[in-house]
């Protein structure tokens, strides 16, 4: 089976680092030449963020989207603003059975791959295993958690094979069958720790400290359940708030990918998360001031992060 990462940042390394010391042919794909020429020159360099131990794995990386023809699983790990863009270039490689499968964060992922590649090929997924980039070549694998993944046409057998490799190398895998569900919980995690590590400058971990912030969490979360409730989303965790704390606190050391937006002047992903549960309020008529509050702060960051970026160029 050949396996293409589109998008090997922190996540899409962290997993195409694993299932290189699989029996399967896997290609990291990024855009960022000094991340793929580290790892072609020296390997992957993958930190455990508890023991600090460091192993080094040998994946093949390219900048070149010709490097990914005919994969039969591509995992997409772009930045959720960059997903229509790379769902348009990535089906001409596509083979007829190619299976799309996002594993990004946010709302909306699934969809636009389902638009380009079809809901025959699309899978979606969440993952709660965390990473930050450290340099070109380095990642720390930051926390641990279950993965879970599902096809948008229903049937499971077509990620058979996928699931039992990345269990082989050490993922915990869970093939399921509720898509909505599962996009919907994670996005609730999100909801409820990445804007606010960027906004405080946190370790995932941190956020628990204080009281005044886990208010704000709750708050937030409470608003993203019931638009969920009145969406008609069957949530995978009986609670909701209680999953995000016990994320937290699994991901202690992790730097959120919002954060490490924020520290590189990069846009986030807040219209995929926050913004998406507020986009998502207004359509059914409920008021959700907490989420709405934090995207207007998050995207106003995102405009001068934008602007102290063109000034440095």
């Amino acid at each position: 089976m050949k396996i293409s990462i589109i998008g090997s940042g922190a996540m899409g390394s962290l997993f195409g680092g694993a299932l290189a010391s699989s029996k399967h042919d896997v290609v990291l794909y990024d855009i960022y030449k000094d991340h793929v020429d580290a790892i072609n020159r020296d390997g992957l360099f993958i930190e455990d963020a508890t023991t600090k131990a460091v192993k080094v794995v040998k994946p093949r990386a390219s900048a070149d989207p010709e490097a990914v023809r005919n994969s039969d699983v591509m995992i997409f790990f772009v930045k959720s603003i960059n997903t229509e863009e790379a769902a348009a270039t990535f089906k001409a490689y596509a083979k007829p059975d190619t299976i799309a499968l996002t594993l990004q964060n946010g709302l909306g992922n699934e969809a636009i791959l389902r638009k380009h590649f079809g809901p025959a090929r699309t899978a979606a997924g969440v993952t709660s295993q965390g990473a930050t980039f450290l340099g070109p070549g380095k990642i720390r694998h930051a926390g641990k958690g279950p993965t879970h993944i599902a096809m948008a046409d229903g049937d499971q057998s077509k990620l058979a094979e996928l699931a039992k490799a990345l269990s082989e190398v050490g993922f915990e895998i869970y093939v399921e069958k509720d898509v909505a569900g599962m996009i919907w919980s994670k996005l609730i995690i999100n909801v409820g720790i990445n804007a606010m590590t960027a906004l405080l400058g946190v370790t995932n971990g941190r956020l628990l400290e204080f009281e005044d912030i886990k208010d704000i969490i709750s708050d937030m979360v409470e608003e993203a359940k019931a638009v969920a409730k009145a969406r008609g989303i069957t949530l995978i965790y009986p609670d909701p708030l209680k999953a995000v704390y016990e994320v937290a606190a699994k991901t202690g050391a992790n730097f959120s990918s919002m954060l490490q937006d924020f520290q590189k002047n990069r846009q986030s992903e807040i219209d995929f998360m926050n913004g998406a549960i507020v986009r998502e309020a207004k359509e059914l008529g409920i008021p959700v001031p907490v989420n709405e509050t934090v995207t207007r702060l998050v995207r106003t960051l995102d405009r001068l992060h934008t602007q102290s970026k063109e000034h440095s160029e």
